[in-house]
């Protein structure tokens, strides 16, 4: 066998090919959703589904990612929908909210103007009953599409060469980019700018997904910050 000299240079594997059609797959995925949850939002502005909206919403969540993934033939345990080890995952979500919502806590009042009000602790309108549908009926099929779905695909679509540790996770392009997917998914809804901001918890949604590699941590951290923040607009006479 003959070794390459010193001044000849040595060939370099190729990178691998991107799978074939799956950035399409991706953008059309995003876009048939964000077309049927807007849809359902200016219906419900004619017809006042109430509670039956979220349950609607939360339909197109579940069966987008399982419809595309059936016709793959991917695995549902690749895109993080697997049980994992449920008490290390409710350790971190606590974790993570010790580190989150004490700020939270502290910051909000000042940013909604309300800090000369005193903090009373009641449940919002519809509590505790609804607490439970923010499990099931929101974070639930949230977090299976696009942290589940969408962030493993784009995970596929960048590959590996693209991944980096981010705080103990491996992590790449495509928590920033589900990130900001999710943000303009809520901006769609209501056109209002303060829905980007819900970039920066799907930041945390998504490490948590990383670093767990499952959506069981995120779920529950979801759920848990749309419950604090109702709780703490209550608290301070938002209704």
């Amino acid at each position: 066998m003959t070794m390459p000299s010193e001044d000849q240079p040595v060939a370099r594997p190729e990178p691998p090919a991107l799978p074939r059609g799956l950035g399409a797959e991706v953008a059309i995925v995003f876009a048939v959703q964000l077309v049927l949850v807007v849809g359902l939002v200016r219906l419900d502005e004619l017809l006042a589904m109430g509670g039956a909206l979220h349950a609607f919403v939360g339909v197109v969540f579940l069966l987008l990612p399982i419809l595309v993934l059936d016709r793959r033939g991917r695995p549902y345990a690749r895109y993080g929908a697997r049980l994992g080890r449920p008490l290390g995952d409710l350790a971190w979500v606590l974790g993570a909210m010790v580190v989150a919502f004490v700020p939270i806590a502290i910051a909000s009042p000042w940013a909604w103007g309300v800090a000369e009000r005193s903090f009373e602790l009641a449940w919002p309108i519809g509590y505790p009953g609804a607490a439970i549908a923010q499990l099931v009926v929101v974070a639930a099929p949230e977090e299976l599409f696009f942290r589940g779905y969408l962030m493993g695909r784009l995970d596929d679509l960048f590959g590996a060469r693209a991944r980096f540790r981010l705080l103990g996770a491996d992590v790449g392009p495509a928590l920033f980019a589900q990130a900001a997917l999710f943000a303009i998914g809520h901006f769609a809804v209501d056109l209002k700018p303060h829905r980007l901001l819900v970039f920066f918890p799907a930041l945390a949604f998504g490490w948590l997904r990383a670093r767990r590699g499952t959506i069981v941590a995120p779920i529950l951290f979801h759920a848990a910050s749309n419950v604090f923040m109702d709780v703490l607009r209550a608290g301070y006479g938002f209704r």
